[in-house]
């Protein structure tokens, strides 16, 4: 079974295509501060990938 997508989601991933597609120069890797900090957020942070999703 396919979930559902998330109206919101498509709606931005939508948006994010047609931005690339019209300006492709605007688009930019991440800097090495940016990853490092994303990085650090997240050091301490376990997951484990085949757990399923908790109901909010």
């Amino acid at each position: 079974m396919i979930p559902a997508i998330d109206p919101t989601v498509q709606a931005f991933l939508g948006f994010l295509e047609q931005e690339a597609a019209s300006d492709p120069q605007r688009l930019r890797p991440f800097g090495g501060h940016i990853v490092q900090r994303a990085a650090d957020l997240v050091e301490d942070v376990e997951i484990d990938l085949l757990a399923p999703f908790e109901e909010d």
